[in-house]
């Protein structure tokens, strides 16, 4: 009973101290009653907060792991574990024990918050919403939770739902400078310029320490307007104030490639492993050195596609010189693309796998996209492989495969209208099947789908009264698609991986370009330097939509098989 009653009593002691914030006396006491009471999880949970305090991470790792092997079931021990795992950029790790929380603490307003920014951190913008309403649904008039939910609602293409909380939030806290720096964006999504701009201008009024997104914000407004001489000027503006802004120079960048300034665009948009889009990145983290254009003969370079598909295909382009270059390059590229660039000689391709890669001896590491930058790359030196079209190659026995599966009559026409809904432009880039049918209508013409992503009756009502023949259910890979590709006499596609493809296999392809521009497409032309068998189809400024768009290409298509009859 003595030893009982010191234990209680030292365990006071140990508490007061740490409520004292005396944390070396308090560490101390709470290690020495550990050796008592090994068993007991508040003590462990207590030793892991002290140490994290005290910013000795790996110790405050160990004592909570010890805490939670005594009772899994200890909420606080739960949510700190995710805290501290997030300190130490290991969100993916965190996130078990954040959702275990909540499970375990259903009510708590702040578990659904955390784990929302969570989720939202990861890129998991559909879970970060749904959590941001959990979190609303306890608190309905928290500012700070409407606006988190209105950027996630943006992220997922709902503006006017975001519009709406906005406004909600406005409604409740009138002087809410970050609820007119998300409006802004809102606004300037929905292409309402004006508007944008004066949430801008309610953001400086409320909030001058703002300034530097409220330039951004302003820059971003005049490009939309495509007023881009002002905005380079708020862009100037923007780094005379606040030269090692990440955000500012990562949209320099675009707008520059957008405007052909390719040699100056390529440089900034090196600033995007500084956005929190890539710091969340385990890629990048390597103890080698990042690749700057050292002399790479006899020596190995690790080269992985840090993005797309679609920007993987585009940027392949720039391998064979690599690999002229050095002694072995390395690339690791998604499963959809190995067999395809395994056929580019003197290359070797693994699946995607960090992991892996940690594991592999080479001397740099690179990301694919940085190529263009270090090669030094202008509208006029993109380079097609030493002006052989094309830089990818369709596998031979795939392509006579195919060639028995799309044996029909007529002019045959590869169709994609939408991208992947997991990208965040999907709203503005794609159009439905039914706005498709002018091109069904032409004679002679047999349309063939390429779409992977399909709304099932959708695709069986159109195919039953035009004809659309559904290639998707064959199409296992990208090596497939390529071999479909090269019996098609034509492609037509929304800005896709399939229109990249196309274009690298050197087959002719008609890509719809949407209203505002990608920065690949430059401005004012109908045809790409990246690309020599691509025509652009473009959405125009006044009128940013499919209908006139395909009322072009349908034009452009008839025009096309008049000019075969008379060959």
């Amino acid at each position: 009973m003595k030893s009982k009653q010191a234990l209680i009593k030292a365990k006071q002691k140990a508490s007061q101290l740490l409520q004292a914030n005396r944390l070396e006396a308090a560490w101390v006491a709470y290690e020495a009653i550990s050796r008592q009471a090994p068993v007991d999880h508040e003590v462990w949970l207590n030793l892991g907060a002290i140490a994290a305090m005290q910013g000795q991470l790996e110790r405050a790792e160990a004592a909570l792991r010890r805490a939670l092997i005594l009772q899994p079931d200890l909420p606080q021990a739960n949510v700190n574990m995710a805290r501290l795992l997030m300190m130490k950029n290991r969100s993916q790790e965190a996130l078990p024990y954040l959702q275990h929380y909540v499970r375990l603490q259903p009510d708590v307003l702040d578990g659904h918050y955390q784990l929302a920014f969570l989720y939202e951190t990861l890129g998991n913008s559909a879970a970060a919403e749904q959590g941001y309403r959990e979190a609303l649904r306890l608190n309905e008039n928290s500012v700070a939770i409407l606006i988190a939910l209105a950027r996630m609602l943006r992220s997922n293409g709902k503006h006017e739902q975001a519009r709406a909380q906005c406004e909600r939030a406005l409604q409740l806290q009138p002087k809410a400078a970050n609820a007119y720096l998300e409006l802004g964006a809102i606004q300037r999504e929905l292409r309402c310029f004006d508007a944008a701009a004066h949430s801008y201008q309610q953001l400086l009024a409320l909030a001058p320490n703002e300034r530097e997104n409220y330039l951004i914000g302003m820059a971003q407004v005049c490009s939309g307007q495509q007023r881009y001489d002002a905005a380079l000027e708020f862009y100037a503006e923007l780094f005379r104030l606040y030269p090692a802004s990440v955000t500012g120079h990562w949209n320099y960048s675009l707008l520059l490639l957008l405007l052909g300034r390719y040699k100056e665009g390529f440089e900034q948009y090196e600033w995007r492993w500084q956005t929190p889009t890539w710091t969340r990145q385990s890629w990048g983290k390597f103890e080698q050195p990042l690749w700057t254009g050292e002399p790479l003969t006899g020596k190995t370079i690790l080269v992985y596609a840090e993005q797309g598909l679609g920007d993987a295909i585009q940027f392949s382009r720039y391998l064979p010189r690599l690999i002229a270059q050095a002694g072995q390059v390395i690339l690791h590229a998604p499963q959809e693309l190995l067999a395809l660039f395994k056929r580019i000689p003197g290359l070797q391709v693994e699946r995607r796998d960090y992991k892996m890669a940690r594991q592999q001896a080479f001397d740099f590491h690179l990301p694919l996209m940085s190529l263009a930058h270090l090669m030094g790359t202008t509208v006029a030196t993109i380079p097609d492989i030493g002006g052989t079209v094309p830089y990818l190659q369709a596998d031979p026995a795939r392509v006579a495969e195919w060639r028995s599966r799309i044996n029909g009559d007529g002019f045959k026409i590869g169709l994609v209208w939408g991208g992947s809904t997991n990208n965040s432009v999907n709203r503005l880039r794609s159009m439905t099947l039914a706005q498709c049918a002018a091109l069904a209508a032409i004679p002679g013409v047999t349309l063939y789908s390429l779409q992977k992503e399909v709304d099932a009756e959708e695709l069986r009502q159109f195919s039953a009264q035009h004809g659309l023949i559904d290639l998707a259910p064959q199409l296992n890979s990208f090596d497939d698609t390529a071999a479909a590709i090269e019996n098609l006499d034509l492609v037509i596609s929304v800005d896709t991986a399939v229109a990249h493809l196309a274009g690298a296999l050197g087959r002719p392809v008609w890509t719809l370009i949407y209203q505002p521009t990608e920065w690949r497409w430059l401005l004012g032309r109908d045809d790409s330097p990246w690309y020599a068998s691509l025509r652009l189809f473009r959405q125009t400024f006044e009128a940013p939509c499919w209908p006139t768009v395909i009322e072009r290409v349908a034009t452009a298509v008839r025009e096309l098989l008049a000019a075969r009859k008379q060959e």
